[in-house]
């Protein structure tokens, strides 16, 4: 079937869809999220004395104890949602306040699994609609670019998301070569997670390059989350 992701500045109307997009990515990184900090040390180190405690000061039986892993997980697991919630909460507001908004749009036939189609991604300049028009149009992809604070003129990409069923078709990668385009000079910026992993290698395969490495503590140094700080130099746009 003939279709095409279309890039394009953001309009008013489309905040409602790139919010969404914006809180699904994080969303679907719960489950990896879950595993990570579930099997932190300090995790199970806090396990094992929780049940110490109920075994020893309060009798609590073993059997009883075996509740203790599961109830253990859905905290993990609750503390996780609520946490990803109000990351995604920030972004939403953050796209609000961006320099320059970007969509990927979704111009073809509507159809049931979107994954069996191989869309054409074009920019919107270089787009022509076809003489029918197109019998749908979805937002399924989103970036913003904002002012950079530094040194230098740069600027910073954030709020890169791709709907589920649209990832790997060059969506993402696209979206990235627009939003350098919006910077005139210096280099764009974009921090990541060790959860972002697919994010961070479509970024890679668009020039960006480690800048730093860090990580930020969630409780204490004991329970850390891994950023790192990638960065594409941008020649001068005359």
């Amino acid at each position: 079937m003939s279709c095409v992701i279309v890039i394009r500045k953001a309009r008013a109307d489309d905040e409602p869809a790139r919010a969404a997009l914006i809180r699904s990515s994080y969303a679907g990184y719960n489950r990896d999220a879950f595993f990570l900090f579930f099997f932190q040390e300090l995790t199970l180190q806090m396990g094992v004395l929780l049940g110490a405690v109920l075994f020893i000061f309060c009798g609590v039986s073993l059997r009883a104890l075996l509740l203790l892993p599961p109830a253990l997980a859905a905290a993990v697991q609750l503390a996780v949602w609520i946490t990803h919630a109000a990351i995604a909460d920030k972004r939403v507001q953050e796209m609000r306040k961006e320099s320059v908004g970007l969509v990927a749009e979704y111009h073809g036939p509507l159809v049931a699994e979107p994954r069996r189609l191989r869309p054409t991604v074009v920019v919107a300049e270089h787009w022509r609609p076809g003489g029918d028009g197109p019998l749908h149009t979805q937002v399924v992809g989103t970036a913003s670019v904002s002012e950079f604070w530094g040194p230098e003129p740069a600027g910073w990409l954030h709020g890169l998301a791709v709907h589920a069923d649209w990832r790997r078709r060059g969506a993402g990668a696209a979206l990235a070569r627009a939003a350098a385009l919006c910077v005139q000079a210096g280099a764009l910026h974009a921090v990541l997670s060790e959860l972002q992993s697919a994010a961070a290698c479509t970024l890679r395969g668009q020039g960006f390059r480690p800048r730093a490495a860090y990580h930020r503590r969630l409780c204490g140094a004991r329970l850390t989350l891994a950023l790192q700080h990638l960065a594409v130099d941008l020649p001068t746009h005359v």
